[in-house]
């Protein structure tokens, strides 16, 4: 298909794999930019920009509005939280178009908390968690909660500017010192451990429509040893599940913060002690950094991204569910891979 795209934070992790994604289809032109002058380099579009960061929103969206204009570019496509909602917010001062969720969608997603009361309310399994205001709140869990260690991490709220910062605590001293060094009384949650499977589910949505998915396991992560979780943003080993679990959940939690979602859900799953999953969190907006697995594997998320943005018929329709093989393993780590194995050579 012949179009023309402007991909931002190029040089990141997300939207590289993106653009690999992308660039399956040689028709496409892309432009890519990035705040960084070092990370810019690694942008592997046919153009390359630099521009403001989306922190100084009126230079960022006259800087992408130039590069619009000069490029003629069809569709915007960001790949990290923080642009999507700068770009979301101010679509109609865009000179191109996006394909991003609402702004209030985004708030909702981003905001662990928010989140949690959503599914909560609708009666979707989630762990059972507390909003820590103050020590007495974080003495009232340990209280209230037997099992041991406690899961504490930031909340995600808007504006509060601590969206990770996870730690298993077993006592109140470690926990209170935990968010002490965060300064995060107001803005960080505790929730019951949970000590089975790690697992995600990505979807893509037109208007409420779930297009297509694909559920994945998480068996180990990338430097591990510099989180004190053990748990990073980017896994190391992959694996491709088929989870009727994860198809009820993932629709349903996806449509609980948005009835009419567009564009894409990924959501991530911590299983219990019975192996039933509950819902950490939610991400909107984005394809997070391991999505080109699925590309490698038969499932090109960007490009049907890109033909519902563009509302042309999609190249191939996948299936709903289910839409790569189980048992497909994704192998990186720093410097080295990906590799794309199947279960039964390993």
């Amino acid at each position: 298909m012949k179009a023309r795209i402007l991909v931002t934070a190029a040089g990141g992790p997300g939207a590289v794999n993106m653009t690999r994604s992308l660039l399956k289809d040689p028709e496409l032109f892309l432009v890519g930019c990035d705040a960084s002058p070092y990370f810019i380099h690694l942008a592997l579009t046919h153009e390359r920009a630099l521009v403001p960061r989306c922190s100084e929103i009126d230079e960022y969206l006259d800087a992408v509005n130039l590069l619009c204009r000069r490029h003629s570019i069809d569709l915007i496509m960001p790949n990290n939280s923080l642009e999507a909602h700068v770009l979301s917010t101010h679509r109609s001062s865009l000179e191109a178009a996006v394909f991003l969720p609402k702004t209030d969608t985004l708030d909702r997603a981003n905001s662990k908390w928010a989140s949690w009361q959503i599914w909560n309310e609708a009666k979707l399994p989630v762990p059972r968690s507390w909003f820590i205001e103050g020590p007495s709140d974080m003495k009232r869990v340990f209280s209230e909660l037997e099992s041991r260690p406690i899961w504490v991490r930031g909340a995600g709220i808007p504006g509060k500017g601590i969206g990770g910062a996870a730690l298993p605590c077993k006592s109140f001293a470690q926990a209170s010192a935990w968010i002490d060094f965060y300064h995060g009384w107001g803005a960080m949650m505790a929730s019951e451990f949970l000590p089975g499977a790690n697992l995600t589910w990505i979807g893509l949505w037109d208007k409420g429509t779930l297009i297509t998915s694909q559920g994945r396991e998480r068996l180990a992560y990338v430097i591990p040893h510099v989180s004190p979780s053990g748990i990073t943003g980017a896994p190391a080993i992959s694996k491709t599940v088929h989870r009727e679990d994860l198809n009820i959940l993932g629709p349903r939690a996806s449509l609980a913060i948005d009835p009419q979602l567009s564009g894409v859900s990924f959501l991530d799953f911590k299983c219990n002690a019975n192996d039933e999953p509950q819902i950490t969190e939610m991400n909107a907006g984005r394809f997070g950094t391991t999505h080109h697995f699925y590309t490698e594997a038969g499932l090109n998320l960007p490009l049907l991204y890109l033909h519902l943005a563009l509302e042309k018929t999609l190249p191939t329709q996948p299936s709903q569910y289910n839409a790569v093989p189980a048992g497909k393993v994704w192998v990186r780590t720093l410097d080295a891979g990906p590799v794309l194995l199947d279960e039964s050579e390993i």
